[in-house]
């Protein structure tokens, strides 16, 4: 069960680092054509940093709650033994 549990943290934090990577586009990825339409909201630098924060902030906190299950988990395992 704590190789479950390790290996879903870990997945989280890497998807967590992956969604924060760099925000650069690739030089192969430009677009030569021109985009379809326009849109009607586009989004702003700052719903954008608002966007980012509040991934940052739900990976942390199921990272923490995952840490907290864990660590009743193990602590109920060892009441059990004695």
């Amino acid at each position: 069960m704590s190789r479950l549990l390790t290996g879903v943290l870990l997945g989280v934090t890497l998807l967590g680092a992956i969604a924060l990577g760099p925000s650069a586009p690739a030089a192969f990825a430009q677009e030569t054509t021109a985009p379809s339409g326009p849109t009607l909201n586009p989004p702003t630098e700052e719903e954008a940093a608002d966007s980012r924060q509040k991934l940052v902030i739900t990976v942390t906190a199921l990272v923490l709650l995952g840490l907290v299950v864990y660590g009743n988990r193990v602590r109920r395992k060892r009441v059990k033994k004695k």
